[in-house]
């Protein structure tokens, strides 16, 4: 899959219509990024809004499905009343809540565009939320920007998506998530978050005293890629994470499973851990990082650490600091070579 940042015209307002329309520039290759597998289309940035229609038959009856359009997007605020399925273009305008006993579907290829000239919002989620795209088509959820094209969309343009302790067992796949405050905050158990891209956001999941399972995502761009939060025991593995102002937080007592992932070319530390917080970070790749690999905490089992803190040795010892790591509570088994399977791994 390939990634490829675009730049566009600012929205317009047309007031015969009352719709805000978008157009394309062509794309700026100072704005481009990659990432290793397969894509067959171009995946815009989520202020420009265009997508492919989703069939919508075989809903229930009790289901509402419409299909939004660029011209004529599907506005959302409130409360849902029912289970819901939205395909298309859709413009959020006020907080949007997800009662429990109701699910919202949201199919691939959807764009939904949180607009801050009316307002922070975000989604909150208590009953079932299925976000899932696919490869060639990604759900794409982000700011709408504002009219002044020299006014880019930017992180907390938009609140989030909260997924609340009585929502367990929701999916996001293959989602573009961007300039929001907190992209994904984790509070039930058993959320899953997979192959998503997640850029440009304050803090990109939060996990807040829960277990979700995020694995195979590119987090980068962000001010915190992953923040762990009280006894969080988050199962982190098999992502690239990278370009963040911090890598992976662990506070309070969390004990997070890190593994398998790609760690690298953060400005800070790759992974910080504050008061008891005790992560358990194994067989990961943490290379390149502008402060510590590894700050205050955690045990380390079978990583690959080098070229952190501006040095270009491989730690190669098991002493608790060292000139790339601090105050870490063990370390065993120190790699010569890169892991192979760390990071997003092909589909």
């Amino acid at each position: 899959m390939t990634w490829l940042m675009y730049s566009f015209t600012h929205r317009q307002w047309n007031e015969k219509q009352q719709n805000r329309t978008y157009t394309i520039r062509q794309p700026r290759s100072s704005h481009r990024f990659a990432q290793v597998g397969r894509c067959s289309r171009v995946f815009l940035t989520v202020f420009y809004l265009v997508a492919l229609c989703c069939p919508t038959s075989g809903c229930l009856a009790t289901t509402s499905s419409k299909v939004g359009t660029r011209n004529k997007p599907l506005q959302k605020s409130g409360e849902l009343e029912k289970n819901e399925v939205w395909a298309g273009v859709v413009q959020i305008t006020g907080d949007v809540v997800v009662p429990v006993g109701v699910t919202l579907t949201i199919r691939p290829g959807t764009v939904v565009g949180f607009d801050p000239l009316v307002g922070t919002h975000r989604l909150v989620i208590h009953g079932s939320f299925y976000a899932e795209g696919n490869a060639e088509r990604m759900i794409v959820l982000g700011s709408l920007g504002t009219e002044v094209e020299s006014e880019v969309p930017k992180a907390g343009d938009w609140a989030g998506i909260q997924i609340m302790s009585t929502s367990p067992n929701s999916r996001l796949t293959s989602c573009r998530i961007q300039h929001a405050a907190t992209a994904i905050t984790c509070q039930a158990d058993s959320v899953h978050v997979e192959r998503c891209l997640i850029v440009e956001n304050e803090i990109g999941i939060s996990c807040d005293d829960t277990s979700p399972f995020i694995t195979q995502n590119e987090l980068n761009k962000n001010g915190t890629a992953i923040q762990c939060d009280q006894t969080a025991e988050s199962e982190i593995s098999y992502n690239t994470i990278q370009a963040n102002e911090y890598g992976i937080v662990c506070n309070d007592d969390a004990r997070p499973k890190i593994h398998h992932n790609q760690i690298s070319t953060n400005y800070q530390d790759g992974i910080v851990c504050y008061a008891s917080a005790e992560p358990e970070i194994t067989s990961n790749n943490i290379t390149m990082n502008s402060g510590w690999a590894v700050y205050e905490g955690g045990r380390l089992q079978d990583n690959f650490i080098r070229g952190n803190k501006q040095t270009a040795t491989i730690e190669q010892g098991e002493s608790r600091d060292s000139e790339q790591f601090y105050g870490v509570d063990e370390v065993l088994d120190p790699r010569v070579n890169p892991v192979v399977d760390a990071g997003i791994q092909p589909e």
